[in-house]
């Protein structure tokens, strides 16, 4: 039933262009070695190249190819975004489960830990983290990971402890049941609907933060980002005064507007708005 509600959901107006943007995006990240016509370190042309047939969304002001570092950027967002929401998913989840479900003073110590967590500002935190580390699209990840966990576990482990006093839950318990049967079995289904909408809000989250360390100087220069290329066009001093802007800052604009839109719709559609 629940499984049929989703699809439901997702046939609607929102959840159809949400999943249409999500599969452009990703047929692209994996086809990127097919499309992209050159290698996005390669200086492949003259400086500042308008568009033209081999160079579609023309050059920067170092002769690499625009469009095939666009195609690579989907690559670099698109992993941070997997990785980091499933990073997340399976240390809050496990967390709150464990929490919520054991109750009692590991409950209480383990949920002091997570409020600490909670206290401390993200940004700052991502900002100098990302800033000590060695440049790395997996310290990122990690960083990423480390600070969204708590969030999720925090979320999960309240709904545990509603789930641990049910009716279907006390029965299962009653009947014999192990702890882990009784997890697995009628805990962890029931979380379903946080479990997907933590993917959705974490997968957002990883590509805007990517794309802003990134934009501040603090991504990994051997993966091609958006960010990156939104920061190297800005910094051109006359990238306004002609229309390089056009096909150098603004599809990297696009790109990230639109691939964080797809999950935005994806998520309202599975909360239900039409």
């Amino acid at each position: 039933m629940k499984e049929r509600a989703l699809l439901q959901r997702m046939r609607s107006p929102k959840g159809t262009a949400g999943l249409i943007i999500l599969s452009f995006f990703t047929t692209i990240a994996f086809a990127a070695p097919v499309l992209a016509p050159y290698y996005p370190s390669d200086v492949s042309s003259s400086p500042l190249l308008a568009p033209d047939r081999d160079h579609p969304l023309g050059t920067d002001d170092v002769g690499r190819d625009i469009f095939s570092n666009l195609i690579y950027g989907s690559r670099t967002s698109l992993t941070v975004a997997l990785v980091v929401s499933l990073g997340v998913l399976v240390i809050g989840t496990l967390a709150g489960v464990f929490s919520g479900y054991i109750g009692g003073k590991i409950d209480r110590v383990m949920m002091r830990g997570v409020d600490i967590f909670l206290m401390i500002p993200d940004l700052p935190l991502i900002l100098i983290l990302a800033a000590y580390l060695r440049p790395s699209i997996w310290n990122i990840i990690f960083i990423l990971t480390v600070m969204g966990w708590p969030v999720g576990a925090r979320i999960t482990r309240a709904q545990t402890r509603t789930l641990r006093v049910s009716g279907h839950v006390n029965f299962a318990r009653v009947s014999g049941a192990s702890n882990w049967c009784v997890i697995k079995r009628h805990i962890i289904p029931d979380l379903y609907p946080i479990m997907t909408t933590t993917i959705v809000m974490q997968s957002i989250r990883a590509i805007l933060s990517e794309s802003g360390l990134a934009f501040l100087g603090l991504g990994d220069p051997s993966y091609p980002s958006w960010g990156t290329m939104i920061k190297y066009a800005i910094s051109y001093p006359l990238v306004f005064f002609s229309n390089a802007w056009m096909w150098w800052l603004l599809p990297a604009g696009i790109c990230i507007t639109m691939l964080v839109l797809g999950f935005v719709f994806v998520g309202q559609a599975m909360e239900g708005d039409k």
